[in-house]
Formats: structure tokens, C-alpha cells, sequence
């Protein structure tokens, strides 16, 4: 009997040991997962690491730092001064060959004049950029925060009470009263579940799994999208609006103690939703531009990847030159 046992549990490591051999040097690897848990933000990058981000139609490899920021393909200098870039995952832009993405773009167009960092994260909205300003960027050597701000997905992933408590993620959020007053809802506690996690997003295995899962979860939020799509256009925002310029708030308001210049960059595709960001960044004096409508007027293309929209990396050197041409730094 005992070694029956011994036969079927080895037979089963053996399979596993193979199998993910074989998604690893086979032309299906999928790569590791580049997240863990984080005390402050629920999830970060995992430091001083490189795997590959694929869909059907990229595979990119990407590399993160020490501190878990998207890597710079150019040596920091202590003496130049920073200019911070902060956004989603269209900023973070791990389908982006590394030297193309926007802060190494610029980084050729400036010669060098300054460090240009990205400490974009997917899937997070200003009022969890607010906490990676606070919690993981150094401000010590900044010049200008340039921000990306999506309101298609932004004005969502900052609200607490509409986040899917079923998901597992953990999030940050914050909880504003008015523009002065909040409270950090922090992420859930580390559990046991997520150690055991940490060890597995090292195995392509795991990627597998967690991409399955993924899929089926989103085809039941397209169902669930379909059949609230009507109901949408007319819900109440009042919540998140707050929480989304509370946050904005804050950023200028921790940047101008700091003497560090701050200016946002909007884009999406809801006109009504950008329009009115606007108008509250115009009547806070905190410079913007609507992204859309500088890249029409210097007739620079925004190219998406088919299969997820995501800019690829001609758009990622187009804004760059953008950001130059309109002298925004």
C-alpha cells in the first residue's frame, strides 16, 4: 500500500517537474508572474526581477529593479535631477520592449538631461498612485510628477465600494470626506495563502492556472457588462468623483511641499468623464493636457496592440516626442 502511494505522489512531481519544463523552454511559456503581496499596496512588483509578458500577439521581456520600479536602460545619475512618471498599466507597459517605453524614450530625446522614472503600476487609479508617491518614491531628488491619468478605467479602480470584494487582490483604497480629510482602508493582512502564492509565481505553472482563471472570470464580467451596459451610462458617480480628486488633491498638495512641479496627461475614450476632469484640474491650476488632442495636432499616431489595446512601442516613442515638442518638461 505505502508504496503505491509513493508511486502515485511521485509520478505526480515528475509530471509537474516536466510540465513545467516544458512551458518554460517550449514556444508556449507564458512566463512568471511579476507581482507579490505588499503591505502598503496590496500588490507591487516583485525587486530585481525579469520574465516575459505574453499575449497573442507580443512577448516582451521586462525587468524590474531593486525597488520594483520598471527598469531604467540607462544608468541613474545622483546628480541629475527626476522626472517621475506615474500611471496604469498603459504607463507601466510591460508588452514594451524596455528601451522604447516612455521614460527611457525620453530619456534619448532629453540626451540624458534627466533621470526619467516610471513608477507606473497596472491596474491601479490616482488614489492608489497617491500611496506609491508616499510609500515607494523618493522625492528627495524630483524636478516634476508627470501623471497619466485613464479615466475609462480610473474613475472605477478608485472606489472602494464598487471594488470586487471577491477578487484576490488585495488593494489599497482611501476613503475622502472632503478634499483634506481620509482614511487609508489599508489591503487586507498577509495571509498563509499568500506565502504559498509568492513561492508559486516562480513557476510558469502557476501562470497557467491564474491566466485560466482569468479568462473565465472575464467572460463572465463581458455577460455581466452586456446586461448592465444601459444601467451604466446612468449610475451615480458622486463617490468615486470624490475619491479620484481627493486623491489628485493630495498629490499636489504633497508635491508642492515638496517643491516638485506636477502636471497630468488625460486620456480615454469617454469624452464626458475626460471633460470634466479638466475642468477640475483647471479650477485647482494644476496644468494638464488632453493627450488625444496633442497627438492630432503634432499628427503622431496612438497604435494600440490588437488583442488588448495596450500601446505598443512606436506610441509609447510618439508621446515622448509629444511630451518634447509641447514643453512639457
Amino acid at each position: 500500500m505505502f508504496k503505491k502511494i509513493f508511486t502515485v505522489i511521485f509520478s505526480i512531481a515528475l509530471a509537474f517537474v516536466l510540465f513545467e519544463f516544458f512551458l518554460r523552454y517550449s514556444p508556449f511559456t507564458l512566463g512568471a508572474e511579476p507581482i507579490v503581496y505588499d503591505k502598503d499596496l496590496g500588490l507591487w512588483h516583485k525587486k530585481n526581477f525579469s520574465s516575459r509578458w505574453l499575449q497573442g500577439c507580443y512577448d516582451t521581456e521586462f525587468f524590474f529593479d531593486d525597488k520594483g520600479f520598471v527598469k531604467n536602460s540607462y544608468e541613474y545619475q545622483r546628480e541629475k535631477k527626476d522626472i517621475i512618471l506615474l500611471g496604469d498599466s498603459y504607463i507601466e507597459a510591460l508588452m514594451v520592449h524596455n528601451e522604447n517605453i516612455i521614460h527611457n524614450s525620453l530619456y534619448r530625446l532629453y540626451n540624458g538631461k534627466y533621470n526619467f522614472l516610471n513608477h507606473a503600476m497596472a491596474a491601479t487609479s490616482p488614489v492608489q498612485q497617491l500611496v506609491i508617491l508616499q510609500k515607494k518614491s523618493s522625492l528627495e531628488n524630483a524636478k516634476e510628477v508627470i501623471h497619466f491619468i485613464n479615466m475609462d478605467k480610473d474613475i472605477y479602480e478608485g472606489d472602494s465600494i464598487g471594488y470586487d470584494k471577491t477578487s484576490m487582490n488585495p488593494t489599497v483604497f482611501l476613503d475622502f470626506s472632503d478634499f483634506e480629510h481620509y482614511k487609508v482602508i489599508p489591503p487586507r493582512d498577509k495571509t498563509k495563502k499568500d506565502e504559498i502564492k509568492a513561492h508559486l509565481s516562480n513557476f510558469e505553472i502557476y501562470s497557467l492556472l491564474t491566466r485560466i482563471r482569468a479568462y473565465i472570470k472575464n467572460k463572465k464580467k463581458e455577460k455581466s457588462k452586456e446586461s448592465h451596459k444601459e444601467s451604466r451610462e446612468v449610475e451615480d458617480l458622486s463617490h468615486n468623483w470624490l475619491q479620484i480628486k481627493g486623491a489628485i488633491y493630495q498629490i499636489k498638495k504633497l508635491l508642492n511641499r515638496r517643491g516638485v512641479e506636477y502636471k497630468v496627461i488625460v486620456y480615454g475614450e469617454n469624452k464626458i468623464l475626460k471633460n470634466r476632469l479638466m475642468q477640475f484640474l483647471s479650477e485647482q491650476k494644476i496644468d494638464f493636457y488632453d493627450l488625444y488632442k496633442l497627438m492630432k495636432k503634432h499628427n503622431l499616431s496612438l497604435e494600440g496592440y490588437p488583442c488588448d489595446k495596450h500601446w505598443n512601442d512606436k506610441t509609447h516613442q510618439n508621446i515622448a516626442k509629444m511630451i518634447k515638442m509641447e514643453h512639457i518638461i
